[in-house]
């Protein structure tokens, strides 16, 4: 659970800053603060009264820009958690009834200056990818079960924004369909 109260924003390990910021969780407007990305953790502060919270990256299940204004109306970072948030120190939450239902929370951040979004992205893909969700990551055990048992034709290659892109080790330059170069010998050109 992440609790909204006093809170000091981090000193180390920052990797983006943004001042004059939105935040927006569940609907409900917290005020205008500053966001901090650093590696280990995900934080805000509304400089005015001092209240703000930190979000582990474990509990980040989603991150993404927003720029569909159907949507929502600004232009924001989306952030979901899979996790519930308390607003019993902020703010009072008179949804007593939602109690039993999923523990997510959606969170919005809305920069000031809309064109710090794409640098807001790169800085929490960098962190995210220090704090791995160890549900998600690749096994060490084969399908048959045996420990350490890998299968050396599987590569997996680094593709941009830090997703991974898995291949069978086999070259896509050394792959033919059948019947894929039949036009050629009918265009002059002859299989050597």
């Amino acid at each position: 659970m992440v609790v909204i109260s006093s809170f000091s924003p981090p000193t180390e390990g920052i990797k983006h800053e943004q001042p004059a910021t939105i935040a927006v969780m569940n609907d409900k407007e917290l005020g205008k603060g500053t966001m901090y990305i650093s590696e280990s953790q995900l934080s805000w502060v509304d400089h005015g009264s001092g209240n703000g919270f930190a979000l582990e990256y474990p509990h980040i299940s989603i991150h993404a820009v927003s720029r569909d204004l159907g949507s929502y109306p600004r232009e924001c970072l989306f952030v979901m958690l899979d996790t519930n948030i308390d607003f019993s120190d902020a703010r009072p939450n008179d949804d007593s009834e939602d109690e039993g239902e999923d523990e997510i929370t959606e969170l919005r951040f809305i920069p000031d200056d809309s064109a710090a979004l794409d640098r807001m992205f790169q800085a929490m893909n960098e962190c995210q990818l220090l704090h791995p969700d160890p549900n998600d990551s690749i096994s060490e055990e084969g399908d048959d079960g045996e420990e350490g048992e890998e299968d050396d034709d599987e590569e997996y290659h680094d593709v941009d924004e830090g997703f991974l892109s898995r291949s069978n080790g086999v070259n896509s330059d050394d792959m033919e369909v059948e019947g894929q170069f039949d036009d050629a010998e009918d265009a002059g050109f002859q299989e050597n």
